[in-house]
């Protein structure tokens, strides 16, 4: 372009495309920055972000400790893994959960096995302060009304 316009720098021929309204497509864009990406990349002779980390290896997320079970990245809330090393794989429909309701508190004698359902009700507002049996007897009883409405159905 700029040697059909001698004499005009290539600033004063982006002011004036810019002036008149005239943009680099998106697609355009995306893809020069690409090409940009990898040449650097090239350059330095190393592939882009970091290098991956080792099985084991730990990061926090949100509240929850993550641990990498597998390559290339197969991450494992950590005490879901606790409870598998210890008791094997967890069944279907069930999930690990902490007894004191701390994740990152990963004692076998803290987790244990719930429904979604029955840890739902365990971890609700109203019921956070009461005995374990009182939740127990909610748990079954919400487990009651679900089996009359199967049958009603």
């Amino acid at each position: 372009m700029l040697s059909q316009l001698p004499g005009r720098t290539l600033t004063a021929i982006c002011q004036r495309a810019k002036g008149m309204g005239i943009r680099k497509s998106a697609a355009h864009r995306a893809e020069s920055s690409r090409k940009a990406f990898f040449d650097a990349w090239g350059k330095r002779g190393k592939p882009p972000g970091q290098a991956p980390r080792p099985i084991g290896a730990t990061h926090r997320k949100g509240r929850y400790i993550l641990v990498k079970v597998a390559q290339p990245d197969v991450w494992k809330p950590l005490h879901t893994h606790a409870w598998e090393q210890a008791n094997g794989p967890v069944p279907e429909g069930m999930i690990v959960a902490a007894k004191d309701g701390n994740v990152q508190n990963i004692e076998l004698d803290n987790l244990c096995l719930r429904t979604l359902s029955e840890n739902q009700v365990r971890r609700h507002a109203k019921h956070k302060d009461l005995p374990e049996e009182l939740i127990d007897i909610l748990h079954l009883q919400n487990e009651i009304k679900k089996e009359i409405k199967r049958r009603a159905s």
